[in-house]
This record gives C-alpha cells, structure tokens and sequence, in this order.
C-alpha cells in the first residue's frame, strides 16, 4: 500500500513539474556562475535509518504493554505457550515424551536490537532564494528486532554437559514507520556548484505494530493474538498504529547541476516520541540517505518519450 502510494505521489509530481515555477537556474558570465533559485522542488530519497534499541522492550516477550485493541492481547511467551492446545504441541515439537517445560525468569533479554532499515521517501521544497527554503519529507521503513529467549525441560542435557536442558529459540518484533518532517532549511556555498546544507524542524513519526513473535523448533507463535478458547487464535482487529512528535535536525552536503537534477548527501538526527500500544519515550534516531532532485524540466522528456 505504501509503494502504491509513493509510486502514485512520484509521477503527480513528475507531471506537474514543467508547471512549476523555476526552481533553479544558472545566470552565466564568462568569469563566473550566479545560483538563482526560487519556487517548488521535488526529490527522492533514500538510505538507511537506524532506530533506538529501547523501544523493542515491546517486543521482549514479557508482555508489559496494552496494545490498545479491542480484542486482541500482548502475551508473554510463558502465558502463550500455555494457551489453549499450545502445551501439548510444544511438547510433541520438543520429544518429551511424558517430560515437562519450563520458562525460566531471565528467560529473553531485556532490548531487542534493531536491524537497520532501508528507507524510502519524498522530499517537496519551496525556495524563496538559493539560500532559503521551507523543506518537508515523508519517508517510510521497515524495521525487524530479533533476540534469543530459552525455555528448560527435565530431559537430560545433549552430550551430557551440565544439569539443566536449555533450548535456545528466537524472539522477533517487525514494525512499519511512516517519517514525516517539515523544517526550515538553508545552505553556505563551498564553491558555485556546491554547498552544504542544514536543516531544523518537526517530526511526526506513525509506528505500526506489524508482528511479535516466537520460534520453538520449526512453528512459530505469536504473542499478539487473540484466543477466542476454542483452540482459535486469530489477530489484532485494528492496525496498532499510533504517531508521536518531535525534533529533527540535518546537516548535509548538495552538489548543483546546471541543468537540475541536484544530489544531496544528508546525516539526519531526530529526537522522536515512539509509541507502540501503551508503550511511549523520547528516543534519538538516525538516517543517512541521498536525494535525488527531480529536474524541473523532467515532465517535457517524459512526454516526450511517448
């Protein structure tokens, strides 16, 4: 959906650029160039954002938090596994035979570290000279934690060390968000055809709890669920989407082209409010990424081309 919606937003703006007041041009002189630059802008954005560890506490399997959805509940692995038939499909899984399992306290770390994501996005700038502008962005990322969490059995231990039989299995969290910005900008050329360039502004961050779940051998569970006691588990009614607020600052380096089409290469700190269900924090997050500007005169080659 968020492709769709990205791919559909790109050719609006591919169309409507030759409509656009100029957005850059090159006053030429023999000796020298004048940057001229005023109206509308549009870019494409992409890169690599890194998110703060803290926020997997979501996910960690002790189950602290409300999801804020009408039926469905954030268990924790040792309230799921004793859900409904599941006991008995844990104990099939693992050969215990007329054994028992159990979930020891410390059994999954505290945080989860992220992976970083690949994100994706649209720039819209509007300049009222070569050194001003207002900037907003929207940009979107997946986002995957992953740890280990262990359960104990009475069998004997593989290969006879120690006293206890551990198995170590896998905890997962996958999450959706939507970065939005709209800041000011403004930049000090280098030389003619480059400058470096800031950015101050507000975030609006919309995070969407898209899973949380565990391994045991092959099957998966899910701590997210809602059981309805007839051995039927089913998911969350709504999409766990919730948006919180905060800064954001960039600093960055733009390379100018006489005929459009400038790269920016952007380092992006905000300090953001996440929340997931009734979780919530102020957390520092990261991105780099290029922009790729479309030239303002892109709409004329593309009808062109048909």
């Amino acid at each position: 959906m968020n492709s769709k919606i990205i791919l559909s937003f790109i050719t609006i703006m591919l169309s409507a650029a030759p409509f656009v007041s100029t957005a850059q041009s090159w006053d030429d002189d023999d000796e020298f160039y004048i940057p001229s630059r005023q109206g509308l802008e549009f870019g494409v954005n992409i890169g690599v954002y890194k998110a703060h560890q803290n926020s997997t506490v979501f996910y960690n399997g002790a189950g602290w938090y409300e999801l804020g959805d009408n039926l469905a509940t954030l268990y924790t692995i040792e309230e799921r596994l004793f859900l409904g038939n599941t006991e008995d499909q844990i104990n099939n899984a693992l050969n215990l035979g007329g054994g028992n399992f159990w979930i020891p306290y410390d059994s999954s770390p505290l945080l989860l570290p992220y992976d970083p994501g690949l994100m994706m996005g649209l720039k819209m700038l509007y300049f009222w000279n070569p050194e001003s502008a207002l900037v907003m962005s929207l940009d979107a990322v997946n986002l995957n934690a992953a740890g280990p969490w262990t359960l104990e059995t009475d069998l004997l231990p593989g290969q006879g060390q120690g006293s206890t039989d551990i198995r170590v299995y896998g905890i997962f969290g996958k999450e959706r968000r939507m970065l939005g910005t709209f800041g000011y900008r403004t930049a000090a050329y280098i030389v003619d055809a480059a400058s470096w360039i800031f950015e101050l502004g507000g975030t609006a961050t919309g995070v969407q709890v898209k899973s949380n779940f565990i391994m045991v051998e092959d099957n998966s569970y899910d701590l997210i669920t809602f059981y309805n006691g007839n051995g039927q588990f089913s998911g969350a009614t709504s999409n766990l989407t919730s948006v919180g607020f905060g800064l954001y600052g960039v600093i960055g380096l733009e390379a100018m082209f006489e005929e459009g089409g400038n790269l920016e290469a952007n380092f992006r700190v905000s300090r953001d409010k996440i929340k997931l269900g009734s979780y919530e924090e102020n957390l520092w997050n990261f991105a780099v990424y290029v922009t790729w500007l479309i030239p303002p005169h892109i709409g004329d080659f593309v009808r062109a081309s048909f």
